[in-house]
């Protein structure tokens, strides 16, 4: 059987986004026979917590994530390595959230660039890609040694000849093609209450919203099996996932406070 991990997950926690709880999404990635999960909320780490305790209870793999959307339209996927790595995460999104109203997140591709130490990077393509995200992925390529391209499957009649295409970019610019399936909710049972969360973020009413819903109820959560199908062109692709899934090692768990200890507490503890 073939092995792949989910790595681009977004939960309720983003948001009006998600249509599932993290902790749904463990269960049920585990159940799939998946090899991990991540969870990459948008500009937000606020969903990691509750997956990662859920993960810890089932003894299953799990990777801190986040998806970073910048103000210039280009997104990317982040996975803190380590310790240090989650640090500068924490800090790029505190730096983003200071700059924007309440749930919002203003952050530039500098303001990534000065803390992508020991990040790894997935670049997420626009519904078109052109020349000019071309370039963008051979400068980053450059940046980062090893950087992914995300190829999801959209079901809307041009997949083979999109992904292709994404596929043959990834190899002009020495990308690596990274499988996900975008999710948004566990089961395809949730479907209905991703639209409804999309008109509530959207202010619209169902009736009036299909242009802005999903086109279908794809979006959930699929074994590693009917992913190997769907990406049976570019097994490559589901390999990035578990390539991915051991190059992060950081898990919530090395937490701890750290207290400042100074000469000036006189041989004092700090909890003195």
């Amino acid at each position: 059987m073939p092995a792949y991990a989910e790595l681009q997950v977004t939960t309720n926690f983003a948001f009006l986004r998600g249509a599932s709880h993290p902790e749904e999404l463990v269960v049920q990635a585990q159940a799939l026979g998946l090899a991990g999960i991540a969870v990459t909320d948008r500009n937000s780490l606020a969903g990691v917590v509750r997956a990662y305790q859920q993960a810890m209870e089932l003894d299953f793999r799990f990777l801190v994530g986040c998806r970073l959307d910048l103000v210039d339209g280009t997104s990317l996927l982040c996975w803190p390595s380590d310790r240090p790595a989650y640090a500068r995460l924490s800090s790029l999104l505190t730096l983003g959230k200071r700059r924007a109203a309440k749930a919002g997140c203003t952050l530039t591709l500098d303001d990534v660039l000065g803390h992508d130490e020991g990040q790894v990077f997935a670049l997420i393509p626009p519904e078109a890609p052109d020349a000019a995200f071309a370039t963008l992925a051979r400068r980053l390529r450059r940046r980062w040694q090893r950087l992914y391209l995300v190829l999801s499957h959209r079901y809307a009649g041009d997949d083979a000849t999109r992904l292709q295409g994404l596929a043959d970019l990834a190899g002009t610019t020495g990308l690596r093609p990274l499988a996900t399936n975008d999710v948004h909710y566990h089961h395809p049972d949730r479907r209905p209450l991703q639209d409804v969360v999309t008109c509530i973020r959207e202010h619209i009413r169902i009736a009036d919203a299909a242009p802005l819903l999903f086109p279908n109820a794809e979006r959930h959560l699929k074994p590693a099996g009917e992913m190997a199908r769907l990406f049976r062109d570019c097994p490559e692709a589901l390999e990035s996932s578990l390539e991915i899934l051991e190059r992060c090692r950081f898990s919530l768990k090395e937490l701890a406070y750290d207290y400042p200890v100074q000469d000036s507490y006189d041989g004092r503890t700090p909890d003195e």
